[in-house]
């Protein structure tokens, strides 16, 4: 049987200010989307685009709309990684092959937002699938079909970073037991998709890959400093992002002042540094 899915959409962190986050993550040296309000739902955003990819952050515009799974993790943890989204060409055939994989969905559900442009106002458009049962529960996990996918990257130059990011690499996950989160994800992806590693495992979807690994090997792969202020787990611990050069990202890591520390692989943002997940610069080449 074909996994119902094969590639990763986007990533979200919570924000409990949008507005100091989007300053943050320009200075970091991203182009942000502008501003948008999702539909009667109590949130905003605000985009980092990749060709492929892309990181929303995520804030709260009225907590009597909003979810109050959003609420009660900005009330707990504060800002962080909240969720995952994985890409779905058509949201009804992806819902049938969930189903068919023995996987429970609340969905698909129709979410937008406005987008103006050149004077017009356009509304952008997507139809989500939740995975409730898919663990871990501290992170939403779901799949969004870009219905209007020409708006949501209408402008090319939201993909031109002064950083030179082009693209997530990888998501790493923090999990005390990784193994019991083998098997949901072999149900998703296919087993032939998981790969044994040290200290867990890595998922290799088609556009980047998820690692899931224990608090020891978070600290092995971020190093002990670059995995300071880390949220308790399970969580999301890293987003690995591609520019292209290390070195030009990190003299604007060092202008704007958050302290990037040297790895063998690149430049690594803590957690205390990135809204509450850390950042990992690594080479495109």
């Amino acid at each position: 049987m074909t996994a119902p899915l094969n590639a990763f959409d986007h990533a979200v962190i919570a924000v409990r200010d949008l507005k100091a986050a989007s300053r943050d993550f320009e200075r970091m040296g991203f182009r942000l989307t502008p501003e948008a309000e999702h539909e009667g739902i109590g949130t905003a955003n605000r985009c980092i685009m990749f060709p492929g990819t892309y990181i929303e952050l995520l804030g709260v515009t009225d907590p009597q709309k909003a979810s109050t799974r959003l609420i009660a993790a900005l009330a707990d943890r504060g800002d962080g990684g909240i969720g995952l989204a994985y890409a779905s060409a058509n949201a009804d055939a992806t819902a049938a092959a969930l189903m068919d994989a023995g996987l429970a969905i609340d969905g698909p559900a129709d979410l937008s937002r406005p987008l103006d442009l050149d004077g017009e106002r356009n509304v952008v458009r997507f139809r989500n699938i939740r995975l409730p049962d898919l663990p871990p529960a501290s992170i939403a996990q779901f799949t969004c079909h870009h219905v209007t996918p020409e708006l949501t990257r209408a402008r090319h130059e939201w993909e031109l970073h002064a950083n030179g990011a082009d693209g997530l690499a990888e998501i790493v996950l923090s999990a005390e037991e990784p193994s019991q989160l083998r098997a949901p994800y072999a149900r998703l992806f296919g087993e032939a998709r998981l790969r044994e590693a040290p200290h867990g495992f890595v998922v290799r979807l088609e556009n980047m890959a998820i690692a899931v690994m224990t608090p020891v090997g978070i600290e092995t792969r971020l190093t002990v400093k670059g995995a300071r202020n880390q949220p308790s787990p399970p969580a999301i611990a890293a987003l690995s992002i591609r520019v292209k050069e290390v070195d030009a990202a990190g003299a604007m890591l060092d202008a704007a002042g958050p302290d990037p520390i040297e790895t063998p692989h690149g430049l690594i943002l803590p957690a205390g540094r990135a809204h509450g997940l850390a950042l990992e610069f690594i080479s495109s080449h």
